[in-house]
């Protein structure tokens, strides 16, 4: 690709061609690139023509490029425009190298629910592949996600798995994740400091250093804590990165007694947080409706089309022979009756494609919800490691405070209720207008539930006495939908269903 002068390129075929090619190459040399403007000019060539292949690696390569360059909202909108492709197509390998990229950019977010969906679904197309690598480096990235979202059980057990493909390059990186697993499942800083110092430091990326400070810390060296904490900021290149390394300074503030300094920290990183996930979900939904209405237009405009042309074609009757004028007349109305049975396919399919991403939204949209719980792990971690009885009982007021805080929040349920109505089809607002029975607590409970989250979340939030409740009152909810014969009956059952 070197030795062609993009000068000597007349076309804009030709330019666009050598785009996408340069780009695959600089890829599968593991050169990368944070500027997107040589893949710009395949993405701008292929976004209108009819190449699907092309056009996804286009956009596939530019949501690399965008990811490389911390650009994560239109890293996730090019690496959606791509998969859409690639799910057509049946392209498992390009399919697959799109989840993995779009789970290391919700990653990287600690947008983890989300992230651990891509991974799996990754893994899933590379299992048809017959290299293991490919889905080798998947499962790692899984391990990450777990790591972040304090699942050390599922982080042990999929690093295992890791473990089990041989790859010599992955192994290198089983010793740091087995240390972050020693501190934090294991509450043993010794043995993790051991697993850091044979890690190649080459490997070590900012949540790295920031947990090998951790355990620094947890032995009572200060110093090292803090000189592996400036490692870690050092390797921020964005607010993200930042707020993940601020989550774990705030513990080490709280070791040191500086609680007020630990809760303005987190509150602070966790506002950063919501902005970011929000930002990405919306783009999400944004981008699917607008290629919805998209395809809608065009349907229309060809109705309109037809109907002109139908309309020609009968002044000029009279000018041609009847015979002549059939024999056309049905060939063109075949012809574009075909043409519009397409455009009405394609709209179904648009529409089905963003019946989809309500779904998956208003998931996300509970794991953004459950983002904003995380502070309560943190809570519960003190009452586990406390020292004494009086650190305990402090502990456990301040969990019940915080609880009790969070449950009569109004304005965290209005919040709730906004982003559902935004991201699914009015959902709130039309069930108070055609289920008025739904009110008050009943109206939070059926949010948590519209939102997709688990059982064990709602039941915290909400004070109940069993998870049996829950499960009645999901029960009771169906009844009284169905009993109001509600217009958008199917909306309210299907996300009351969505996750259990």
């Amino acid at each position: 690709m070197e030795s062609i002068a993009p000068n000597d390129l007349k076309t804009k075929e030709e330019k666009a061609r050598y785009a996408l090619l340069m780009s695959a190459a600089l890829d599968k040399n593991y050169i990368d690139v944070a500027s997107d403007s040589l893949i710009k000019v395949a993405v701008d060539y292929y976004s209108i023509r009819n190449d699907q292949r092309r056009r996804m690696m286009a956009h596939y390569y530019q949501g690399l490029t965008l990811n490389n360059a911390n650009d994560n909202t239109a890293a996730i909108i090019a690496l959606e425009k791509a998969e859409k492709d690639a799910l057509y197509l049946d392209d498992h390998l390009y399919a697959g190298l799109i989840f993995r990229t779009k789970g290391e950019v919700y990653n990287k977010t600690i947008n983890n629910q989300a992230a651990q969906l891509c991974l799996k679904e990754a893994i899933a197309h590379f299992k048809f592949l017959d290299n293991p690598d490919y889905a080798a480096y998947s499962e790692l990235g899984l391990v990450n996600s777990y790591l972040n979202s304090h699942d050390f059980s599922m982080a042990e057990q999929q690093l295992e798995s890791v473990l089990s493909y041989n790859n010599d390059n992955l192994n290198r990186y089983y010793p740091i994740d087995k240390a972050i697993i020693q501190i934090q499942k294991y509450k043993n800083p010794v043995e993790a400091i051991r697993l850091f110092r044979v890690s190649q430091n080459s490997l070590f990326d900012l949540h790295d250093y920031s947990f090998y400070a951790l355990a620094m810390e947890r032995i009572g060296q200060r110093d090292s804590a803090d000189k592996y904490f400036s490692k870690a900021y050092a390797l921020c290149h964005s607010n993200v990165d930042s707020v993940a390394v601020d989550f774990m300074y705030a513990d080490i503030l709280h070791r040191r007694g500086k609680d007020n300094e630990a809760y303005q920290l987190t509150r602070n990183a966790a506002f950063v947080q919501d902005s970011v996930t929000r930002v990405l979900l919306q783009q999400s939904v944004s981008n699917a409706q607008r290629d919805y209405y998209k395809a809608e237009s065009q349907l229309q405009e060809e109705q309109v089309a037809r109907l002109r042309e139908r309309n020609l074609l009968g002044t000029a009757t009279a000018l041609l022979a009847l015979a002549l004028l059939a024999g056309l007349t049905l060939s063109y109305r075949k012809r574009k009756e075909h043409e519009i049975q397409e455009q009405i396919l394609k709209v179904n399919l648009t529409q089905s494609e963003l019946k989809q991403a309500e779904q998956t939204n208003a998931f996300l949209l509970g794991s953004l919800f459950s983002e904003k719980l995380n502070h309560l792990d943190k809570l519960s971690g003190d009452y586990i490691l406390a020292n004494s009885d009086k650190e305990r009982m402090a502990a456990l007021k301040k969990f019940r405070e915080e609880i009790e805080a969070m449950r009569t929040n109004d304005d965290l349920f209005l919040s709730l209720e906004k982003d559902l109505d935004r991201y699914c089809d009015g959902v709130m607002t039309k069930l108070q207008n055609q289920v008025p029975a739904i009110k008050g607590e009943n109206r939070k409970l059926i949010s948590l539930f519209f939102a997709g989250l688990p059982y064990s979340t709602v039941q915290l939030v909400m004070n109940r006495v069993s998870i049996e409740s829950l499960k009645t009152a999901r029960s009771r909810f169906r009844k009284e939908i169905k009993a109001a014969n509600a217009p958008d009956e199917a909306l309210f059952l299907r996300l009351l269903e969505m996750k259990k």
